[in-house]
């Protein structure tokens, strides 16, 4: 796995030589191996890619995410076999059994909301972060009576005030909505690199939403985008946009070890999958 996120937001054209990503625009052409590229985020629609470079780009394992003519995240590119034994995954993935599901999800989301009372109280917010301590202490299988949601109404009005919710249409929400789907993209990835289906998930269900395994898998790791926007909730969102972008370049703490996120998102990953495939046992614990 490569170590570079590579964002192009200029008009040029990208191609494929000799194991190098050719980025070419009026002024200059740079070379890349694809060895360093970990991620290529496509910032414009004013680029030209060959199939080529696109296909070896697969073979990589490289994120390739696509934005739209506002410059927000629209799609990422997706294999159909990231591994050799996917049909042998699939076939494990269908037989998950209902409450293997429901107590690795409830594993899961119990460090979401145990992270947002952490960074409650880091902000200064002791009385919210014990509120969300007893919601992370009272949560049971599978959440029937929405320990979650009561969470994140706390949590968010909290950081962003009472008037704040997630449906406004302001700053703020765009950048979450940008960070949370950088994040998408990349628990995605790994999802399809253990052999599994993003579609079908542990407790997102939504007909509409091809990445319901994806959106389960990563909701411990939704507070370091919190982090962010909250840090920089008096700027616009092009510049909360590029404080983003550090997610990929800075490091955090897992296993006891300082490590880049891609790197913690695909441990933390197939440690899911096998804890899925091993009746529930070994959940991986994330802490911001």
């Amino acid at each position: 796995m490569g170590w570079r996120t590579v964002i192009v937001n200029t008009h040029s054209k990208l191609s494929y030589k000799n194991n190098h990503l050719i980025f070419k625009d009026a002024t200059r052409t740079e070379m890349i191996h694809l060895s360093e590229v970990d991620i290529l985020l496509l910032e414009t629609t004013d680029i030209v890619l060959s199939t080529m470079l696109i296909k070896r780009l697969v073979d990589e394992n490289i994120l390739v995410i696509f934005c739209d003519d506002k410059r927000l995240p629209t799609a990422h590119l997706m294999p159909y076999y990231a591994r050799h034994d996917s049909s042998l995954q699939l076939s494990r993935q269908i037989d998950w059994e209902e409450a293997i599901k429901a107590e690795v999800w409830t594993h899961i989301i119990s460090q979401k909301i145990l992270n947002q009372s952490i960074y409650l109280s880091a902000c200064g917010f002791i009385e919210k972060s014990h509120s969300l301590m007893n919601l992370y202490h009272s949560l049971e299988l599978f959440d029937p009576s929405n320990r979650e949601g009561h969470s994140a109404r706390i949590y968010f009005n909290t950081l962003f005030g009472n008037d704040f919710n997630r449906e406004l249409d302001n700053d703020i929400n765009a950048s979450l909505d940008y960070g949370y789907t950088l994040l998408l993209s990349m628990f995605a990835r790994e999802v399809v690199l253990s052999g599994c289906m993003t579609q079908f998930g542990l407790k997102h269900a939504n007909q509409f939403n091809q990445f319901n395994l994806a959106s389960d898998i990563m909701e411990p790791f939704r507070p370091i985008i919190d982090q962010i926007v909250y840090e920089n909730r008096n700027h616009s969102f092009v510049k909360i946009k590029r404080e983003l972008f550090t997610i990929f370049s800075d490091t955090f703490q897992y296993n006891n070890k300082e490590m880049y996120l891609t790197n913690i998102v695909s441990d933390y990953t197939k440690k899911v999958i096998k804890a899925l495939n091993n009746k529930g046992k070994g959940v991986p614990e994330f802490r911001i």
